[in-house]
């Protein structure tokens, strides 16, 4: 069975062979071998030609390209820019209501002989948003927040939870966010 698949393989490289392989810019380029008597002579260059039609052609179709995405509502760098900051907003707004445990539902721990209340917080105050350009027309973006970890200390557990807290620490959050071409995927 090998034998014969290897010796199809052969085969249909041999019949075809490397036309298979190549683009259809590179077949249209190819100009057919010239007689001996006009190799003698001296005669035009179509080949630079051909490059130098596909050029403005090429332009042509970008700046219809251009026109066709401004006529669709094609948004401006700016534009994107100020969604990406709205959805960041956004973003952490949602991660400040849906974060646990928060300074309404405060975790409870014993440590050593005392109480320890302990909850989240995001600081909505302090957001950062960037962008970094993608392919075809995508963003990435990344949204920066800051997460505070606050902790209240008694000697019971109905103590720990009245008791006044403070920030024991922090951590810096980077999410990352995808611009599809139209809006920002979360």
């Amino acid at each position: 069975m090998r034998k014969a698949l290897v010796f199809v393989v052969v085969l249909s490289l041999m019949a075809g062979g490397c036309a298979w392989f190549t683009s259809s810019e590179e077949s249209e380029t190819v100009t057919p071998a010239a007689p001996a008597e006009e190799a003698a002579a001296p005669a035009a260059e179509p080949a630079p030609a051909a490059p130098a039609a596909k050029a403005p052609a090429k332009k042509a179709a970008t700046k219809v390209a251009a026109k066709t995405a401004a006529r669709k509502g094609a948004k401006s760098e700016a534009q994107i820019k100020a969604e990406l900051d709205k959805m960041g907003q956004k973003l952490v707004n949602q991660s400040k209501r849906t974060l646990l445990p928060n300074k309404a539902n405060k975790e409870v721990k014993k440590v050593g002989g005392e109480y320890v209340a302990t909850y989240l917080e995001v600081d909505t105050n302090n957001v950062s948003t960037e962008m970094k350009p993608g392919a075809n027309g995508q963003y990435v973006g990344f949204i920066r927040y800051q997460e505070r970890v606050f902790e209240c200390r008694g000697a019971t557990r109905q103590a720990a939870l009245s008791a006044p807290c403070t920030q024991v620490r922090a951590r810096n959050l980077n999410e990352l966010i995808r611009y599809d071409g139209k809006e920002w995927q979360d």
